[in-house]
């Protein structure tokens, strides 16, 4: 907790002073240490340990290398959810094309409650997040992103990530109640997506290997591709407008689709398209799924639960809705990460009479 308020404190600070920075606090194996700067605090850390990053912006430089294990938990991504902090950015304002590497020394590290952007805007051609500096350390697994938020561009899970990547069953990355606004390359690597929102900017693709496992997601608009033998179950896609791409999956041959509500006008494109399907029906009409939700981009104010008499109701294999708000596990409204939450902060402008500064903070506990 005593981080936890120095974080909050710093975001304050951040968002009504000018001269005050967003700060990170590392925390694990040496003495608590705090940075202003993201490059510096990796460099800091110790493998292993936690970095607390308040709300702002924490801008570096495109070719930072995380090489070792670490644990960022960012103050969250939904604006409603941080009033009293705000959001939690990482931004790579330079280097070109050259992305934010996680080496292979870096596997088993998570993130929590970050919003990723860069300076490629939708260009998806451009690596935010790649994996390896080249093919000799790209092997990281364990990857875990949770309650985080990717701006459109690519997520490389190898360092080449067309489908003539190494095939490697147990290299996986776990996308958990993310929004997804981004190409993720699986490479052939393992990809793991639960209770995510895809919009129209993102996608899962090039990972014939059969390493992708999506349950319990909401597609706005995008559909798969080159994901053979996957297995998708409990999963909204909306499909697209008439005109567009109308197929659910491209080149995804021997996947097994479990209850599955498809939008789009076909199942399949290609040669390899064998799928098993189970229990799964395309929709006449997706306007009638979500009590919000109208434009296939994915904007706070969207309420992706069911709506009324929803053809989502009930409809997935364990009896819960299919999408985000089935499962034994709901997608968290707000995506509140598990710190605990500042639901209202007050810090006086100047100093009492006694020369101390009146604080007064509202948290509430969080579950998970």
């Amino acid at each position: 907790m005593r981080h936890a308020i120095l974080l909050l404190a710093g975001g304050l600070a951040a968002s009504t002073s000018t001269a005050q920075l967003p700060r990170i606090v590392v925390q694990g194996a040496g003495a608590p240490q705090v940075f202003t700067d993201l490059t510096a605090a990796i460099a800091a850390a110790q493998p292993n340990d936690v970095l607390y990053c308040s709300a702002g912006t924490f801008s570096y430089t495109g070719g930072l290398q995380i090489d070792k294990s670490l644990h960022f938990i960012g103050a969250g991504i939904h604006p409603d959810s941080t009033a009293a902090t705000g959001t939690t950015s990482f931004y790579r304002s330079g280097g070109g094309n050259d992305p934010l590497y996680i080496l292979q020394s870096a596997s088993g590290s998570t993130f929590t409650g970050i919003y990723f952007d860069n300076n490629g805007g939708g260009n998806t051609n451009w690596r935010m997040i790649a994996y390896g500096t080249d093919a000799t350390n790209d092997q990281a697994g364990n990857i875990l992103f949770q309650r985080c938020r990717f701006r459109s561009s690519r997520i490389n899970l190898a360092f080449e990530p067309s489908n003539s990547s190494p095939a490697m069953a147990g290299l996986t990355t776990t996308f958990d109640e993310c929004v997804i606004s981004a190409v993720i390359y699986g490479g052939n690597r393992g990809v793991v997506a639960t209770r995510c929102i895809l919009d129209q900017a993102g996608t899962i693709t090039a990972n014939n290997a059969g390493f992708t496992t999506v349950d319990h997601c909401v597609f706005l608009g995008p559909s798969l591709g080159d994901c053979y033998t996957a297995q998708i179950s409990n999963t909204i896609f909306t499909g697209y407008p008439p005109g567009n791409w109308d197929f659910f999956c491209g080149d995804c041959g021997g996947a097994t689709v479990t209850n599955v509500l498809n939008g789009f006008a076909h199942w399949a494109y290609g040669g390899n398209n064998t799928m098993t399907l189970v229990n799964s029906q395309q929709l006449t009409d997706a306007s009638t799924l979500f009590v919000s939700e109208s434009n296939y981009q994915y904007e706070f104010s969207d309420d992706l639960h069911p709506a009324a008499n929803s053809p989502a109701i009930g409809f997935a294999n364990d009896g819960t809705d299919a999408g985000i708000y089935g499962s034994s596990s709901l997608y968290k409204p707000g995506a509140v990460s598990y710190n605990p939450h500042f639901l209202q902060s007050t810090i006086a402008p100047a100093t009492n009479s006694n020369g101390a500064l009146p604080v007064n903070i509202k948290v509430a506990a969080q579950t998970h």
